[in-house]
């Protein structure tokens, strides 16, 4: 199907898969300037306290431009009772991709890191870090039963806590992709992120339980 023959929650959709490598392509290019001192971003911000680059913003636009698009294709597909088998399976691939994606480069490029945190820096990188496997371990597994309830014809209805996670976990992100810029920035986005990944533990935990009695009759 080409993109000018897509209805328009499809066109958003696609448009939030081809964010995914750029958002990859910014990491590296925002990491090869940290570690190797390389021409490949610029400094936006460069005070004692403060750090902010080029990259960085880059990164935080097409992140929260595509979550914004992940809304409105949702929205409009809805308003407009509009269903494609395109959209049934990218739309979930497009969102986990970007969401895992972006959260998987904080950690691998030092973000969970703030100079201002002091002794406790390290901690919280630790913590954060495993928030994130820990969200992405979620959601393969949730997606493994999730397809085996389908070919049983099995339908769980989606948990409130999936709402909470997506309401703690994008905007804590977002801050955490320029929390270099300032301290309390950095600070709300990891309470965020945090709470973003027990809402996710939590919610698979439900789904698990909601399902597991279908699947083993």
């Amino acid at each position: 199907m080409k993109f000018k023959e897509m209805n328009l929650p499809n066109k958003l959709t696609t448009i939030r898969m081809i964010c995914v490598p750029i958002v990859i392509l910014l990491f590296i290019l925002h990491m090869l300037y940290m570690v190797f001192d390389i021409p490949t971003d610029v400094a936006i911000i460069h005070q004692a306290k403060s750090f902010l680059t080029l990259d960085q913003i880059l990164i935080f636009i097409l992140f929260v431009g595509a979550s914004i698009t992940d809304y409105i294709d949702g929205h409009l597909a809805r308003k407009n009772n509009i269903v494609s088998d395109y959209g049934k399976m990218m739309d979930p691939l497009a969102d986990k991709l970007l969401v895992n994606t972006t959260m998987i480069g904080l950690a691998g490029f030092g973000f969970f890191n703030h100079s201002q945190m002091g002794e406790f820096s390290n901690v919280i990188a630790i913590v954060l870090t495993v928030v994130v496997l820990l969200v992405v371990f979620r959601d393969f597994f949730v997606d493994s039963l999730r397809m085996q309830s389908v070919k049983n014809g099995v339908v769980v209805p989606a948990s409130r806590f999936g709402k909470y996670k997506t309401a703690t976990l994008m905007p804590g992100i977002a801050c955490l992709l320029i929390g270099s810029a300032h301290v309390v920035i950095f600070g709300i986005g990891a309470v965020l992120l945090f709470l973003g990944g027990v809402f996710a533990i939590i919610g698979g935990i439900q789904y698990y339980l909601s399902i597991m009695p279908t699947l083993e009759k």
